[in-house]
């Protein structure tokens, strides 16, 4: 189904100090109430990075109610009067937590375009890199998520500290007092084992070793859920940005989110 086959609407929700989510809902023709995919893109991306467009419509294809939006961070590069201080604060994992429970509240009260098309019982959420970690926390503590997608994702790359290493920028501090204070809530390993949710994790076995790791102990701590491996894939499944077109990795792991999605939600 072609992005000229579905309706697209934007929209904006507008957060505390001027910052906001934007995003796009995707909807396929048709008046019944579809399932939800909510979408989240990687710490060092947003929601017209490389594939998320073509993959966004792609999922909207296969019939769902789909929510692609940019986490707060993003608006906070972009706005004027945003201090550093609340810059920093705004790429925490606290508060792309927080984003989420706006834009899953936002949904559930009606309050995104064509809300009559989002049926409320029945939705995922997707995550790719550390979005994938922030998605199995998000899981783990929200029981109206009924399926959960994760892409190459877990614990972010940790700063290299110590004689010789470069002094952490402010975001990066900022970012690790957030995990040290939340050391416990944010241990994924743990979190995944409590999610209600049917669970996918897709796991390229090119991606850095230390998420291939995590992989290998997502699957020890929660063998109950599902996980996937595509080979030679890395963490991006062999796209670009600007995008270049898709992969056969990329496309792997689509057709793996659409049949699971299509099993647990249809």
């Amino acid at each position: 189904m072609s992005e000229e086959t579905l309706t697209i609407e934007h929209f904006k929700l507008p957060l505390e100090n001027g910052l906001y989510l934007e995003g796009e809902v995707r909807v396929p023709a048709g008046a019944a109430p579809k399932p939800v995919i909510l979408i989240s893109h990687g710490f060092r991306g947003h929601k017209d990075w490389a594939f998320w467009p073509e993959v966004s419509g792609r999922l909207a294809g296969s019939g769902f109610y789909t929510v692609s939006f940019n986490f707060s961070r993003i608006a906070a590069r972009n706005l004027d009067g945003v201090s550093p201080e609340e810059a920093a604060g705004a790429a925490t994992l606290s508060r792309e937590l927080l984003d989420l429970e706006q834009v899953l509240h936002s949904l559930l009260e009606g309050r995104l375009p064509l809300a009559g098309l989002a049926d409320t019982e029945r939705i995922a959420v997707l995550g790719h890199s550390r979005a994938g970690g922030s998605n199995i926390l998000f899981a783990a503590e929200h029981p109206q998520v009924k399926a959960l997608v994760v892409w190459n994702g877990g614990s972010p790359p940790q700063p290299q500290q110590g004689e010789g290493a470069p002094a952490l920028t402010l975001q990066e501090r900022t970012i690790r007092e957030d995990q040290q204070r939340n050391k416990e809530r944010f241990n994924l390993e743990k979190a995944l084992g409590r999610v209600p949710a049917a669970a996918l994790l897709i796991q390229g076995d090119q991606d850095r070793e230390a998420l291939l790791q995590q992989h290998a102990g997502f699957r020890e701590q929660a063998p109950h859920h599902r996980y996937q491996s595509i080979r030679g894939a890395d963490h991006t499944f062999g796209t670009v940005d600007p995008y270049e077109g898709s992969t056969s990795a990329l496309n792997e792991a689509v057709a793996s989110t659409i049949a699971f999605l299509q099993e647990k939600l249809v």
